[in-house]
């Protein structure tokens, strides 16, 4: 093996080396890049809904919970107005009270049939999107993590391998130097 051809060889893991090692540094600053990303960075405020006459809902002491109360961000319910869909009589608002997603009978009066409008707050569409990307990004980040004693093994034996390569490398080098410089002398004992 020629003098550079081994200086080819060392710099070809030099350069592999040191690529792995960009990598695996690469990927220690996404991991950080992504953890920073907090609930700070999501934009707050929400959008009012406004539902017009949602029928089956009935007013007496089991609370009603309103359809839209899945909506991501659900908060703030108020009652415009309940009418009895039997006869279509207005029901004062005093009759009920609101309570988190829904309302029950505040009165001794009982309705099985009434409609009822009313107004929510829910997350804006930008703000569903940036927390769902948001989760993802940290659900891949906590799987990530939790798998640190794995990934902290694997990145160990990686760099115990290439420093290894390395002394082997430098070994080489001057076990082919010596080699060449003891053909290239003259004499010796046998000289």
């Amino acid at each position: 093996m020629s003098k550079s051809n081994t200086g080819d060889m060392i710099s070809e893991y030099a350069t592999i080396a040191f690529t792995l090692l960009g990598i695996l540094f690469g990927m220690m600053i996404m991991t950080f890049i992504f953890g920073v990303l907090g609930p700070d960075t999501i934009p707050d405020g929400g959008i009012t809904v406004t539902v017009i006459n949602e029928t089956g809902a009935w007013l007496n002491t089991t609370t009603y919970t309103v359809d839209n109360s899945a909506a991501i961000g659900f908060t703030s319910l108020v009652i415009i107005s309940a009418v009895n869909a039997t006869d279509n009589s207005s029901i004062g608002v005093g009759n009920f009270s609101v309570s988190g997603a829904g309302f029950t009978n505040a009165t001794v009066l009982n309705w099985d049939s009434v409609k009822f409008s009313y107004t929510y707050i829910k997350d804006t569409d930008a703000k569903i999107a940036a927390t769902q990307s948001q989760n993802n990004s940290l659900v891949a980040i906590v799987e990530y993590t939790e798998g640190g004693s794995t990934q902290l093994n694997t990145v160990s034996i990686s760099i115990i391998l290439i420093l290894l390569i390395g002394v082997f490398l430098v070994f080489w080098k001057i076990f082919v130097d010596k080699k060449k410089g003891s053909r290239n002398t003259s004499g010796g004992n046998f000289g």
